[in-house]
């Protein structure tokens, strides 16, 4: 009877070490996918600003020919800004830059043959600095490699813009004159807008594998 005793003590201190060891590897194994899902927060390019403000400061100078370095995951992209014919869209956009507004955020919307799309800190294709400012319609007419104000709206500007493809179509060129802001263009980096546009993109046409513009640099002339 004390041999079966003792070996029904023994078959439980096993039982309670094999539960041990079980219970440990499990919350091992939940510590290395929490450990894993924050390294991947901390890595992902978006989400970086939640600030927002009632207005843009006027920052832009007269007499000063503005440009801006758009320093990507893929290169830089370099724009002439058209601070004479925007001044309203170029002074908000300044401001934001210097703001560091844009710094880490995602092109959240490239579609080929058409445009690639930034400026949202959220990533959703709805955020925005928080104001919204009037249309600024010129003469002006869309070409490849124009840099542009996205919009929910007439007169909905906010802080995301998008530049024109290389390859785009007149027909969408013309569908965008009159209904959306011109305020610069390409004149750097040519290459570096047709590599984010042949990303691979996921249903929502956001790239699967983010692109984001690291910092932008404001030169004046």
């Amino acid at each position: 009877m004390s041999a079966v005793t003792d070996g029904i003590k023994d078959n439980k201190k096993v039982l309670l070490l094999a539960l041990g060891l079980l219970v440990v590897s499990v919350f091992g194994l939940f510590l290395t996918n929490q450990s894993s899902f924050m390294d991947n927060t901390t890595l992902t390019p978006n989400k970086t600003s939640s600030k927002t403000y009632s207005q843009p400061q006027q920052v832009m100078e007269e007499g000063i020919d503005y440009k801006a370095i758009l320093k990507t995951s893929l290169g830089d992209i370099e724009v002439d800004l058209f601070e004479t014919e925007t001044p309203q869209t170029v002074n908000s956009f300044l401001f934001l830059a210097q703001e560091k507004y844009f710094d880490n955020v995602i092109f959240h919307r490239v579609v080929q043959g058409f445009v690639i799309q930034a400026g949202d800190p959220t990533a959703t294709g709805t955020g925005g600095p928080g104001y919204q400012i009037e249309d600024e319609i010129t003469q002006r007419k869309y070409e490849p490699y124009t840099l542009g104000m996205a919009n929910a709206g007439p007169n909905t500007n906010g802080s995301q813009f998008f530049i024109t493809s290389g390859n785009i179509l007149e027909q969408n060129l013309q569908a965008l004159d009159g209904s959306y802001t011109i305020f610069g263009k390409v004149t750097k980096g040519f290459a570096v807008v047709d590599s984010i546009e042949r990303v691979e993109v996921d249903s929502s046409d956001k790239p699967v594998n983010p692109v984001a513009i690291e910092s932008i640099q404001i030169i004046e002339i």
